[in-house]
């Protein structure tokens, strides 16, 4: 019994330990679709061709990652049709590259505000971690 609790205790801190390697936000929070497009792909459920011909909200979320296999994020974060759930994969420096250049261009101040929040997120929650 004492083992079976000790290898609980591991796994759970295994598990544990993968987590801070991963942040989840909304793909809106990598600003408007035509900026973030190339970077995550399109706003829209992506084993769709096209969005919906009336716009529409899809709930689409962006796991950053760090020190961390990609193949484990994605067994840790599944991407389910048949659940809507839809996630999109991204390094941590590659997001970083992206909302620095997008920051920089300043195209729209709510745009450029929006992206700044996201990369304080991500700033502080990898450096916790």
């Amino acid at each position: 019994m004492k083992l079976i609790l000790i290898l609980l205790l591991f796994l759970s801190g295994c598990a544990h330990a993968e987590t801070q390697n991963t942040l989840v936000l909304d793909y809106e929070e990598f600003g408007p679709p035509a900026a973030a497009y190339k970077l995550i792909g399109n706003d829209w459920w992506q084993w769709l061709p096209h969005g919906d011909s009336r716009p529409k909200k899809y709930d689409i979320k962006v796991v950053v990652f760090k020190d961390i296999d990609l193949d484990k994020v994605q067994r840790q974060f599944p991407i389910i049709e048949q659940n809507n759930q839809d996630y999109r994969y991204l390094k941590y420096n590659d997001a970083l590259e992206y909302l620095d250049r997008n920051i920089e261009e300043d195209l729209l101040p709510e745009v450029t505000t929006k992206l700044k929040t996201t990369k304080q997120k991500l700033v502080q929650y990898f450096e916790k971690h």
